[in-house]
C-alpha cells in the first residue's frame, strides 16, 4: 500500500486527508483485532481493559516530547502557538483518561510496566522528533533550516493514533445503543467525544500548514511516516495480551487434528479485477486477422471477394485444413458488442421476470428460491451456447491464455489473504475457485505463481486443438446450480474424519446457493441484484464486523460458538484484508 511516486507539491494544504483517505482502511482493521472485538461487545475482561488503559501515560509522555521537539524546531511564531494550544488539550485529554482509570483501579500506575508493543511507537515518535527517519540520510538536518521541516515528520507520525481511535469511537458507538449497561460505554463515548475529535483535527490542521512549504519527496516522507505509525498503532491493537476466548480470528481457535476449513470463492470480479470473458474477448480481437490481411493484391477495395460454398469468410484460400479458422477482427468486434449488449439486457430482464413470478418471503425460503433460481439457470446456459456457437473464441493461443492469466490483476488483498492461509501450517485448509469462466486455464495461470498452485479450480474448459482454442466451451460451471453441486460433491468427498466449517467469498446471484450452503457466506461489494433477488427471499445481509460481535456475546456466555449454514444470514465486507482478519488475524508486521 505505500506510495512509490511523489505527491504532487499543489496537494500539500491537504496532506492530512490525503494520509486518511489513503489509509483508513488500515485503521478499519483495528476493528477487527481481538481486543477491540471484545471491547465492543462489553466481554473483555477488566484485568485486560485496565493493562491497555495503563499504557496511556507513556502515549502522553511521548506526546509531549513530541510537542515539544516540534515547537523548538519550528521557525513560524503562529505553529509556535498553535502547539503549546495543542500540548494544553492534550494534557486535558490525558486527565480525563487518567480519572476514569483512577475510578477502576487506583493503584494503576504502579501495577502497569511499559509494554514492548508500547515502546515500539515511542521509539518509533522518539526516532522521528530526533530526525532519525528511515530512507533519510541523517546528515540531512545539520542545518537549521533542514530542521525546520521536522515538525511535519513528527505531525505525520502522531496523527495517526489520534485519528484512529477517533474513528474507532465513532464506529463502536452503535454498539450502545439499546445497551445502557455496557461497561465500557464511558470510555468508548469518550473515544467519540468533540474533545478527542477537536484534537485530531486540530493537529491535522497543522500539519496542513506545516507541509506547505515541504518539496513533492519531502511530502512523500511525512506519507510514509503516517503509514507506518497507522500500522504501528493497529499492531498495538491486536498485539494487547488477551487471556479470554475470542471469536476472531477463525484461525485462533482452530484445532489441526479434528478440524478443516475449507474456503469456497468466486473469481470473477470478486477475486480478479477485470471479468475473465472481458479479457478474453480482448485476446480474441486482438489477434485475429483484419479485413485487408486476407485481400489479394488485385481486388478492388470494397468488394468482396468470392468465398467457395460453406466456406467461413475470415478462411484464406490456401487455408490448412487442420488449422482452427478464425473471425475477422471487425466481425469480432461486432460481434461481441452484440453478445455483450444482449446478455446485459437479457441479464437485467431475466432478475425482472424471476422477482415479478415469485412472492416476496419474510423469511429465508431456500426451496423456493432454488426453485426460482432455474430461470437464472436457463439463462447462463443458453448464453454460453450463443458464445460458443459464435466463434468468438476460435483461435486463441493456450500459452498465450496463460501467459495473460500469470498477468492477471487481483483485487487488492486477495492473493496476500490465500498466501497466508497456505503458509499457516496450524491451519488444516483447502481452497477451492467456483467459477463460471469459460476458460479454467486462464484462473490457474493466476493463481500459478506464488504457493498459489494449489487452488483447486472448478470452471469451464476450452477444447484446444494444436494450441489453438476451437471456439467450443466445455460445459461444467454454467450457474448457480453447478456451483451448489460441486460445492456439495467437494464435501461429500471429504472423510468424516474432520469436521468441515466451510466459508463461501462471492459477490453475485449465482453465488447465492452456495453462500447460503456455507457456515459462513461472505460478500464483497454485493451487487444490487444480489441485493434486490436476497432480500426478495428472505436473506439478511449485515456487515460482517457486526454479525461478529453479536457472536462474540454468544461466545463469552456459552463458551463456545458456531456459524450455522442456512441460518438466511450472509455478511457484507468491502474489502479482502477484511476477511483476512476474521480468518486469519494478522496482516501488518509493523
Amino acid at each position: 500500500m505505500e506510495s512509490d511516486m511523489n505527491i504532487p507539491r499543489e496537494e500539500a494544504m491537504y496532506i492530512s486527508r490525503i494520509c486518511w483517505y489513503k489509509f483508513k482502511k488500515v485503521a478499519r482493521l483495528a476493528l477487527y483485532t481481538p481486543f477491540v472485538v471484545c471491547l465492543a461487545s462489553g466481554t473483555l475482561e477488566n484485568d485486560t481493559f485496565l493493562s491497555f488503559l495503563g499504557q496511556d501515560n507513556y502515549y502522553y509522555k511521548a506526546f509531549a516530547k513530541a510537542y515539544e521537539a516540534a515547537e523548538k524546531y519550528t521557525d513560524d511564531d503562529d505553529a509556535k502557538y498553535a502547539l503549546r494550544d495543542l500540548q494544553r488539550i492534550a494534557t486535558r485529554e490525558f486527565k480525563v483518561q487518567d480519572s476514569f482509570l483512577q475510578e477502576w483501579d487506583d493503584d494503576i500506575g504502579k501495577k502497569c510496566t511499559l509494554n514492548p508493543i508500547t515502546l515500539k511507537f515511542t521509539e518509533f515518535l522518539k526516532a522521528t522528533a530526533s530526525g532519525k527517519i528511515e530512507g533519510v540520510c541523517a546528515e540531512k538536518f545539520e542545518t537549521e533550516f533542514e530542521r525546520t521541516k521536522l515538525p511535519a515528520y513528527i505531525f505525520g507520525a502522531m496523527i495517526p493514533c489520534l485519528r484512529l481511535y477517533a474513528n474507532l469511537g465513532k464506529e463502536l458507538l452503535v454498539f450502545l445503543q439499546g445497551n445502557p449497561t455496557h461497561q465500557y460505554r464511558i470510555i468508548i463515548r469518550n473515544y467519540a467525544s468533540e474533545s478527542l475529535e477537536e484534537l485530531a483535527k486540530k493537529n491535522e490542521n497543522l500539519l496542513d500548514k506545516l507541509s506547505i512549504t515541504l518539496t513533492s519527496h519531502e511530502l512523500s516522507i511525512v506519507e510514509k511516516l503516517y503509514e507506518k505509525a497507522m500500522k504501528i498503532e493497529v499492531g498495538f491493537l491486536l498485539g494487547q495480551p488477551l487471556d479470554q476466548k475470542s471469536v476472531i480470528p477463525i484461525s485462533r481457535e482452530h484445532n489441526l487434528d479434528e478440524e478443516r476449513l475449507v474456503i469456497f470463492f468466486k473469481f470473477d470480479s470478486t477475486c480478479s479485477v477485470i471479468d475473465s470473458s472481458a479479457i478474453l474477448a480482448e485476446m480474441t480481437i486482438v489477434s485475429a486477422p483484419k479485413s485487408d490481411e486476407n485481400q489479394p493484391e488485385n481486388q478492388p477495395e470494397n468488394q468482396p471477394e468470392s468465398q467457395p460454398e460453406n466456406q467461413p469468410e475470415s478462411q484464406p484460400e490456401n487455408q490448412p485444413e487442420n488449422q482452427v479458422v478464425r473471425l475477422l477482427s471487425e466481425v469480432l468486434n461486432s460481434t461481441w458488442d452484440d453478445i455483450c449488449q444482449d446478455y446485459t439486457d437479457e441479464y437485467e430482464q431475466c432478475i425482472d421476470t424471476l422477482l415479478l413470478t415469485h412472492e416476496k418471503a419474510e423469511k429465508l425460503d431456500y426451496e423456493r428460491l432454488h426453485k426460482a433460481l432455474e430461470q437464472l439457470s436457463d439463462f447462463e446456459k443458453r448464453a454460453n451456447t450463443r458464445v460458443s456457437e459464435s466463434g468468438v473464441l476460435r483461435g486463441l493461443r493456450l500459452d498465450e491464455i496463460k501467459r495473460v492469466g500469470e498477468l492477471m490483476v487481483l483485487q487488492d488483498g486477495c492473493k496476500n489473504f490465500f498466501q497466508s492461509i497456505i503458509k499457516n501450517e496450524q491451519l488444516n485448509a483447502d481452497i477451492h475457485a467456483l467459477s463460471c469462466c469459460w476458460c479454467s486455464d486462464l484462473i490457474r495461470s493466476a493463481f500459478s505463481s506464488d504457493g498459489l498452485d494449489v487452488v483447486n479450480v472448478h470452471a469451464n474448459e476450452f477444447i484446444f486443438e494444436e494450441n489453438l482454442s476451437t471456439g467450443v466451451i466445455v460445459k461444467k460451471v454454467e450457474g448457480p446450480f453447478d456451483k451448489v453441486q460441486i460445492f456439495s460433491e467437494v464435501l461429500n468427498n471429504y472423510n468424516d474424519d474432520k469436521k468441515n466449517l466451510t466459508v463461501h467469498i462471492g459477490d453475485t446471484v449465482s453465488d447465492l446457493l452456495c453462500l447460503l450452503q456455507a457456515d459462513i457466506g461472505i460478500v464483497i461489494n454485493p451487487s444490487p441484484n444480489l441485493m434486490r433477488v436476497g432480500n426478495h427471499f428472505g436473506v439478511s445481509f449485515i456487515p460482517l464486523y457486526r454479525g461478529i460481535i453479536e457472536k462474540q456475546k454468544t461466545y463469552a456466555k456459552k463458551d463456545s460458538t458456531s456459524w450455522n449454514k442456512l441460518c438466511g444470514v450472509l455478511y457484507t465486507v468491502s474489502s479482502w484484508a477484511e476477511i483476512h482478519m476474521f480468518i486469519q488475524g494478522l496482516i501488518y508486521t509493523d
